[in-house]
Protein backbone atom coordinates (compact mmCIF):
# COMPACT_ATOMS: atom_id res chain seq x y z
CA UNK A 1 0.00 0.00 0.00
CA UNK A 2 1.44 3.45 -0.88
CA UNK A 3 1.97 5.76 1.57
CA UNK A 4 2.67 9.22 2.03
CA UNK A 5 5.52 11.49 4.73
CA UNK A 6 5.34 15.00 5.60
CA UNK A 7 8.64 16.11 6.65
CA UNK A 8 8.94 19.37 8.65
CA UNK A 9 12.11 20.98 7.77
CA UNK A 10 14.16 23.14 10.93
CA UNK A 11 15.34 20.35 13.45
CA UNK A 12 13.40 17.45 11.44
CA UNK A 13 15.19 17.28 7.81
CA UNK A 14 17.65 20.49 8.23
CA UNK A 15 19.92 20.81 11.52
CA UNK A 16 18.53 23.91 14.04
CA UNK A 17 21.48 26.58 14.24
CA UNK A 18 19.80 27.55 17.58
CA UNK A 19 20.16 24.33 18.95
CA UNK A 20 24.19 24.80 18.46
CA UNK A 21 24.73 23.11 15.51
CA UNK A 22 25.55 23.73 12.25
CA UNK A 23 23.39 23.65 9.50
CA UNK A 24 23.23 21.00 7.44
CA UNK A 25 20.66 17.46 6.11
CA UNK A 26 22.13 14.25 7.74
CA UNK A 27 23.24 11.69 4.74
CA UNK A 28 21.31 9.42 6.18
CA UNK A 29 17.98 11.61 5.89
CA UNK A 30 18.82 11.99 1.85
CA UNK A 31 19.19 8.10 1.39
CA UNK A 32 16.04 7.53 3.26
CA UNK A 33 13.88 9.94 1.78
CA UNK A 34 14.95 8.61 -1.66
CA UNK A 35 14.70 5.00 -1.09
CA UNK A 36 10.98 5.80 0.32
CA UNK A 37 10.12 7.66 -2.97
CA UNK A 38 11.93 4.53 -5.09
CA UNK A 39 9.32 2.51 -3.15
CA UNK A 40 6.86 4.02 -4.95
CA UNK A 41 5.93 6.57 -1.77
CA UNK A 42 5.19 10.23 -1.99
CA UNK A 43 7.62 12.35 0.26
CA UNK A 44 6.23 15.98 1.11
CA UNK A 45 7.86 18.79 2.71
CA UNK A 46 5.09 20.44 5.56
CA UNK A 47 6.51 23.98 6.71
CA UNK A 48 5.85 26.81 8.69
CA UNK A 49 8.35 29.08 5.84
CA UNK A 50 6.77 30.49 3.33
CA UNK A 51 7.54 28.43 -0.20
CA UNK A 52 10.09 30.90 -1.41
CA UNK A 53 12.67 30.19 2.09
CA UNK A 54 12.76 26.69 1.39
CA UNK A 55 16.42 26.55 -0.10
CA UNK A 56 17.02 24.69 -3.01
CA UNK A 57 19.93 22.20 -1.32
CA UNK A 58 16.82 20.99 0.71
CA UNK A 59 14.50 21.07 -2.01
CA UNK A 60 17.22 18.80 -4.35
CA UNK A 61 16.77 16.05 -1.78
CA UNK A 62 13.43 14.83 -4.13
CA UNK A 63 10.54 15.67 -2.96
CA UNK A 64 6.55 15.36 -4.70
CA UNK A 65 5.23 18.59 -3.26
CA UNK A 66 5.59 21.09 -0.54
CA UNK A 67 3.08 22.27 1.57
CA UNK A 68 4.27 25.96 3.34
CA UNK A 69 3.41 28.37 5.36
CA UNK A 70 1.61 26.60 7.79
CA UNK A 71 -0.35 25.25 5.00
CA UNK A 72 -1.70 28.50 3.48
CA UNK A 73 0.35 27.55 -0.30
CA UNK A 74 0.10 23.65 -1.45
CA UNK A 75 2.92 23.13 -4.40
CA UNK A 76 2.54 19.44 -6.32
CA UNK A 77 5.35 18.82 -8.97
CA UNK A 78 5.17 22.17 -10.98
CA UNK A 79 1.97 23.61 -10.08
CA UNK A 80 0.43 25.57 -7.18
CA UNK A 81 -2.59 23.92 -6.06
CA UNK A 82 -3.72 25.80 -3.19
CA UNK A 83 -2.93 28.97 -1.77
CA UNK A 84 -4.32 31.66 0.84
CA UNK A 85 -3.05 34.98 1.42
CA UNK A 86 -4.49 37.31 4.19
CA UNK A 87 -6.80 40.00 2.62
CA UNK A 88 -5.69 43.32 2.49
CA UNK A 89 -8.17 44.80 5.04
CA UNK A 90 -7.20 42.16 7.50
CA UNK A 91 -3.36 42.08 6.74
CA UNK A 92 -3.74 46.53 7.53
CA UNK A 93 -5.53 45.89 10.48
CA UNK A 94 -2.16 43.70 11.82
CA UNK A 95 0.32 45.99 11.16
CA UNK A 96 -2.24 48.89 12.95
CA UNK A 97 -2.07 46.61 15.92
CA UNK A 98 1.58 45.79 15.66
CA UNK A 99 2.07 49.43 16.06
CA UNK A 100 -0.72 50.39 18.47
CA UNK A 101 0.62 47.46 20.95
CA UNK A 102 4.17 48.16 20.21
CA UNK A 103 5.03 44.65 18.50
CA UNK A 104 7.89 43.28 16.30
CA UNK A 105 7.19 41.65 13.68
CA UNK A 106 7.59 39.25 10.17
CA UNK A 107 4.90 38.93 7.83
CA UNK A 108 5.91 35.95 5.46
CA UNK A 109 4.62 35.59 1.85
CA UNK A 110 5.64 33.34 -0.71
CA UNK A 111 8.24 35.79 -2.23
CA UNK A 112 7.57 39.02 0.41
CA UNK A 113 8.27 39.20 3.90
CA UNK A 114 7.47 42.42 5.91
CA UNK A 115 9.36 42.95 9.00
CA UNK A 116 8.72 45.67 11.40
CA UNK A 117 10.31 47.08 14.45
CA UNK A 118 8.61 48.77 17.07
CA UNK A 119 10.72 49.48 19.93
CA UNK A 120 12.40 46.03 20.39
CA UNK A 121 15.07 44.41 18.30
CA UNK A 122 15.02 40.92 17.70
CA UNK A 123 18.99 40.00 17.30
CA UNK A 124 18.38 37.21 14.87
CA UNK A 125 16.12 38.53 12.57
CA UNK A 126 18.83 40.65 10.90
CA UNK A 127 20.64 37.18 9.72
CA UNK A 128 17.68 35.74 9.27
CA UNK A 129 16.29 38.68 6.91
CA UNK A 130 19.80 38.20 5.06
CA UNK A 131 19.22 34.95 4.25
CA UNK A 132 16.02 34.77 2.77
CA UNK A 133 16.57 38.04 0.88
CA UNK A 134 19.89 35.47 -0.51
CA UNK A 135 17.20 33.10 -1.50
CA UNK A 136 14.96 35.36 -3.42
CA UNK A 137 12.72 36.66 -1.07
CA UNK A 138 12.19 40.17 -0.84
CA UNK A 139 12.32 41.97 2.48
CA UNK A 140 10.15 45.09 3.18
CA UNK A 141 10.28 47.38 6.25
CA UNK A 142 7.12 48.89 6.05
CA UNK A 143 3.77 48.18 4.32
CA UNK A 144 3.18 49.38 1.02
CA UNK A 145 0.19 49.46 -1.54
CA UNK A 146 0.38 45.99 -1.68
CA UNK A 147 0.57 44.81 1.58
CA UNK A 148 -0.71 40.88 2.25
CA UNK A 149 0.96 37.95 3.64
CA UNK A 150 0.63 34.39 4.24
CA UNK A 151 1.31 34.06 7.79
CA UNK A 152 2.74 36.34 10.32
CA UNK A 153 4.95 35.44 13.89
CA UNK A 154 4.92 38.34 16.60
CA UNK A 155 7.71 38.83 19.50
CA UNK A 156 6.63 39.63 23.29
CA UNK A 157 8.66 41.39 25.40
CA UNK A 158 8.41 43.41 28.49
CA UNK A 159 7.40 47.08 26.97
CA UNK A 160 4.79 45.74 24.56
CA UNK A 161 1.04 44.05 25.53
CA UNK A 162 1.17 40.55 23.66
CA UNK A 163 -2.13 39.47 25.36
CA UNK A 164 -4.52 42.20 24.30
CA UNK A 165 -2.66 42.13 20.99
CA UNK A 166 -3.71 38.31 20.45
CA UNK A 167 -6.70 38.87 21.39
CA UNK A 168 -7.41 41.87 18.89
CA UNK A 169 -6.54 39.02 15.76
CA UNK A 170 -7.50 35.97 17.20
CA UNK A 171 -10.53 36.43 15.17
CA UNK A 172 -8.73 36.22 12.30
CA UNK A 173 -5.74 33.50 13.15
CA UNK A 174 -4.93 30.87 15.10
CA UNK A 175 -2.46 31.14 17.65
CA UNK A 176 0.99 29.13 18.03
CA UNK A 177 2.96 29.53 20.89
CA UNK A 178 6.37 28.41 19.67
CA UNK A 179 8.15 29.69 23.09
CA UNK A 180 8.48 32.67 25.84
CA UNK A 181 9.75 35.08 23.05
CA UNK A 182 7.05 34.61 20.13
CA UNK A 183 4.02 33.28 19.00
CA UNK A 184 3.18 32.17 14.89
CA UNK A 185 -0.45 33.49 13.70
CA UNK A 186 -1.57 31.61 10.86
CA UNK A 187 -5.14 31.97 9.01
CA UNK A 188 -8.29 30.81 10.11
CA UNK A 189 -8.98 27.59 8.33
CA UNK A 190 -4.99 26.52 7.45
CA UNK A 191 -2.80 24.43 9.12
CA UNK A 192 -0.20 21.88 8.53
CA UNK A 193 -2.67 19.48 9.85
CA UNK A 194 -5.27 20.53 7.32
CA UNK A 195 -2.95 20.08 4.49
CA UNK A 196 -2.20 17.18 5.36
CA UNK A 197 -5.70 16.32 4.52
CA UNK A 198 -5.96 18.33 1.21
CA UNK A 199 -2.87 16.41 -0.30
CA UNK A 200 -4.46 13.24 0.85
CA UNK A 201 -7.46 14.35 -0.87
CA UNK A 202 -5.70 15.15 -4.01
CA UNK A 203 -3.89 11.40 -4.27
CA UNK A 204 -6.99 10.02 -3.23
CA UNK A 205 -5.21 8.36 -0.11
CA UNK A 206 -6.68 8.22 3.51
CA UNK A 207 -5.32 9.98 5.86
CA UNK A 208 -4.68 6.39 7.96
CA UNK A 209 -1.91 6.29 4.62
CA UNK A 210 0.02 9.41 6.05
CA UNK A 211 2.68 9.84 8.44
CA UNK A 212 3.68 12.95 9.92
CA UNK A 213 7.69 14.12 11.30
CA UNK A 214 8.44 16.96 12.93
CA UNK A 215 9.92 18.35 16.27
CA UNK A 216 8.54 21.74 16.83
CA UNK A 217 5.28 23.32 18.86
CA UNK A 218 4.02 24.49 15.33
CA UNK A 219 3.81 20.65 14.79
CA UNK A 220 0.84 19.76 16.64
CA UNK A 221 -1.40 20.16 14.34
CA UNK A 222 0.06 18.43 11.90
CA UNK A 223 0.37 15.39 14.19
CA UNK A 224 -3.45 15.57 14.92
CA UNK A 225 -4.42 14.98 11.50
CA UNK A 226 -2.93 11.45 10.94
CA UNK A 227 -2.70 8.68 13.17
CA UNK A 228 0.66 7.49 12.43
CA UNK A 229 2.58 11.35 13.72
CA UNK A 230 6.15 10.54 15.03
CA UNK A 231 8.55 12.98 16.73
CA UNK A 232 12.33 13.57 16.58
CA UNK A 233 14.40 12.51 19.72
CA UNK A 234 15.92 16.09 19.27
CA UNK A 235 12.20 17.96 19.85
CA UNK A 236 11.21 17.11 23.60
CA UNK A 237 8.68 19.33 23.46
CA UNK A 238 6.25 17.72 21.07
CA UNK A 239 6.91 14.08 22.45
CA UNK A 240 3.18 14.01 24.66
CA UNK A 241 1.49 14.88 21.29
CA UNK A 242 3.17 11.92 18.88
CA UNK A 243 2.34 8.11 18.70
CA UNK A 244 6.41 7.31 18.15
CA UNK A 245 9.30 8.89 18.94
CA UNK A 246 12.53 8.28 16.47
CA UNK A 247 15.98 9.44 17.27
CA UNK A 248 17.71 12.66 17.28
CA UNK A 249 18.38 14.19 13.55
CA UNK A 250 22.22 13.77 13.62
CA UNK A 251 21.58 10.32 14.89
CA UNK A 252 19.92 8.82 11.66
CA UNK A 253 16.22 9.51 13.03
CA UNK A 254 14.40 10.35 9.50
CA UNK A 255 15.75 7.03 8.50
CA UNK A 256 15.42 5.35 11.55
CA UNK A 257 11.55 6.24 11.59
CA UNK A 258 11.02 4.75 7.99
CA UNK A 259 12.38 1.62 8.67
CA UNK A 260 10.23 1.40 11.96
CA UNK A 261 7.36 2.21 9.72
CA UNK A 262 8.30 -0.23 7.48
CA UNK A 263 8.32 2.16 4.46
CA UNK A 264 11.97 1.70 3.37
Amino acid sequence: MQKIVFFDVDGTIVTDVSAGEGKFIPESCKRAIKKARERGNLCFINSGRPYANVEKYILDIGFDGVVSGCGTNIHIGNEDVYHVAVEHEVAYLCYDLCEKYNVTAFFEGRDKTYYIENGYKVEWLDGFTEEIEKQGSIVIRQKDDGFTFDKFCAFHHEKNDITEFLEAVREHFSVIIRDDTFVELVPKGCSKGIAIEKVCEYYKLSVEQSYAIGDSLNDVEMFRHTPNSIGMGNGKAIHDYVSFVTKDISDDGIEFALKHFNII
